[in-house]
């Protein structure tokens, strides 16, 4: 809200908060550290915010909290790295009825070198964005359908180290990684986690175009390097791990309360309602923020393939086929053409 009087009188502006009554935020990795923060904030300002997570007593204590300050929330347990649990968590949400106003996909950090889903998929990958994937392919139905909506990828700027990419590694890995050192484990899964925030990248960025015009926006948002438990599973050297969990954060790293601000900014603000298919760092929009690699037409097929391919499986026979992700003309859609540059989709927003 502005205020401005005249005759030498200053001019102030007086920010107004963004409500959110009347809204239903669906939140993975909501039951600790930013998420949780985020997800309490957003319900004191109505929200009822559906916590997803893994852990039944972290879930449990994030919904109390909320609670704790007279607000609404419920707790959905879902290992986001198991397609299975995923698509029973899309079935209870559907199953309530509700619209989905702001999806906010922000569950992952970095699985054990050896661990491997059902389908033998690393579950680094599969936590990371495979489980996102999944799980909006489930709703993406009901978030068009109660459009305006917006969803929210947490991506990271590590994926901007790779230097190329090499999806099947990790949707068929062969080594035995038991057999390997420190340093080759750390290594491996430190891949897996760049890979697949770079995946989420390029697939927040195909949302944006095949939503294009329909009243739904997706973006991008890379925190930066915030205090929490990321790293506490790294298999690497210790004075690697040590310079990761430590030495970086203390010295760079921004505490969890100014990092939840960025997912409320986000998920709230009216500034944002028809920005889509944008890259923010700290909260702030970076057109050029991503890497190359993430707006290179192949490499984005290549993800979107693969990760269709081994959702296909859990998905129900009418979704098996998809809109194209292409910019489209027609309809009322903008031409917009994230490959090469991750532009502004005009939508109707939240």
């Amino acid at each position: 809200m502005r205020i401005e009087e005249n005759k030498g009188v200053r001019t102030r502006h007086v920010a107004v908060e963004t409500s959110m009554n009347g809204k239903t935020v669906l939140f993975t990795g909501a039951s600790r550290g930013m998420g949780r923060l985020a997800a309490i904030e957003l319900a004191r300002r109505g929200a009822r915010i559906l916590v997803v997570g893994h852990n039944e007593a972290r879930g449990a204590a994030a919904v109390e909290a909320i609670r704790g300050i007279g607000a609404s929330a419920e707790f959905l347990r879902a290992d986001l790295g198991d397609g299975a649990q995923v698509c029973a968590l899309a079935e209870a949400v559907l199953a309530g009825g509700q619209r989905i106003d702001v999806l906010i996909h922000s569950a992952g950090g970095i699985a054990p070198s050896g661990a491997r889903t059902g389908e033998g998929v690393d579950r680094g990958f599969a936590q990371n964005f495979l489980g996102a994937f999944l799980l909006t392919r489930l709703l993406e139905e009901r978030l068009l359908a109660g459009a305006p909506a917006r969803v929210i990828a947490v991506g990271s700027g590590a994926h901007r180290l790779l230097k190329s990419v090499d999806v099947d590694a990790l949707m068929c890995p062969g080594k035995d990684l038991s057999r390997m050192g420190s340093y080759q484990r750390g290594a491996y899964q430190m891949l897996s986690y760049q890979t697949a925030k770079l995946a989420v990248t390029t697939w927040t960025y195909g949302l944006a175009r095949r939503w294009a015009g329909r009243g739904v926006t997706a973006n991008v948002l890379d925190p930066g390097i915030v205090k929490g438990a990321f790293g506490e599973q790294f298999e690497g050297p210790a004075p690697i791990r040590v310079l990761i969990t430590h030495v970086i954060p203390f010295f760079v790293a921004v505490g969890t309360q100014r990092g939840s601000e960025q997912y409320v900014r986000l998920a709230t603000d009216p500034a944002l309602a028809t920005v889509s298919g944008m890259y923010f760092v700290s909260g702030k929009e970076k057109k050029e923020g991503s890497s190359r690699l993430s707006l290179d037409p192949e490499v984005q097929k290549r993800i979107d393939e693969a990760a269709e391919a081994w959702a296909a499986p859990f998905l129900p026979a009418h979704l098996l086929t998809r809109p194209s992700a292409s910019p489209s003309k027609n309809g009322g859609t903008e031409d917009v053409n994230v490959a090469v540059s991750p532009a502004k989709a005009k939508t109707e927003g939240l």
